[in-house]
């Protein structure tokens, strides 16, 4: 068993503080380990099996049993992170193309919350800690830039109702297919999952189900058969700015899944021309506003050196 002593003021759940703290188990999980017994309340005199609707307090003593842990652990890995920002309570860092931000079904390992644990400092055999990393937003496996990650679950409730309100803001570079003729645009429509298949998304309307999704773009760059875009979000739907730039007929380049012209079976492209170049917030604790840019990676393609300016 490792333990770990309660210092909230705040009594709260059982299973949400073994969810903020037991941070090298994935959080789906840690429901099933309480309801097995694997997460007691108590120390040497007293130690019994804790209920998910239990209140903890300060000074109790939380347990996990090692064994059940290691069986599901997420595994710590030295990966390479650009990091941008990093303090007690949040850190800013580049994702890659080509990586998870979460385990996801038999990616278990190599994703960012991987390197994030090993960042921090977690270990299996010590699986309580007094932060737990917390991604803020989406980036797609096939995307790359910019992404806030919250070290503490106080700090990751206060950037979401941030979020929510327009205080957290993000830049995207896209080169797509074809010339967009037009400076600046506003593509408004809702997106849900695709009938056909549920692992895409699509344009769906609101009464089947969509949820609003917004997404304005401005041209950078013009090539011969291709344009720089920045754009920028009034929400943050899965796949959105993928989907919207398709639906007006400039799919990004290397999209095989919503790229028509180069679908091949429908599987997910390991590597698209999109990356989050900017990412605005106010620091939760301090006040202050942090700004962070990234340049788009040198494979974007030609357009980014030899394109004409798009209009100012």
């Amino acid at each position: 068993m490792a333990g770990f002593t309660v210092t909230s003021a705040t009594p709260s759940r059982l299973v949400d503080h073994a969810k903020a703290h037991l941070v090298v188990v994935p959080v789906d999980r840690i429901g099933g380990l309480v309801e097995a017994g694997a997460i007691r309340i108590g120390g040497p005199s007293e130690n019994r099996v804790g209920r998910i609707t239990e209140l903890v307090r300060r000074g109790d003593v939380l347990t996990a049993d090692l064994v059940a842990i290691s069986a599901i652990a997420l595994r710590p890995q030295p990966l390479a992170l650009a990091i941008h920002h990093e303090d007690d309570e949040l850190l800013i860092c580049e994702k890659p193309s080509r990586m998870h931000v979460h385990p996801l079904g038999p990616h278990r390992e190599g994703t960012l919350l991987n390197g994030l644990l090993w960042h921090c400092g977690a270990r299996t055999d010590q699986p309580w800690s007094a932060w737990r990393p917390g991604p803020m937003h989406r980036l797609d496996r096939a995307a790359s830039g910019l992404i806030a990650i919250a070290k503490t679950a106080s700090v990751h409730d206060e950037i979401r109702r941030q979020s929510a309100a327009g205080g957290l803001t993000r830049r995207y570079h896209a080169l797509v297919h074809g010339v967009v003729h037009v400076a600046t645009g506003t593509i408004d429509a809702p997106l849900g999952r695709d009938p056909a298949r549920d692992y895409r998304r699509a344009i769906l309307p609101l009464e089947q189900g969509g949820q609003r999704a917004v997404t304005h773009w401005t041209v950078i760059a013009r090539h011969a058969d291709r344009t720089l875009l920045e754009l920028a979000l009034d929400t943050g739907r899965t796949h959105q700015i993928r989907v919207h730039l398709a639906s007006i007929g400039h799919p990004i380049v290397g999209d095989t899944l919503y790229d028509v012209s180069l679908v091949t079976g429908g599987a997910p492209s390991a590597t698209i021309a999109l990356h989050a170049v900017e990412l605005r917030l106010v620091h939760p604790r301090t006040g202050a506003e942090i700004v962070c840019r990234s340049p788009v990676p040198a494979g974007f393609g030609a357009v980014v050196t030899d394109g004409t300016p798009g209009p100012s």
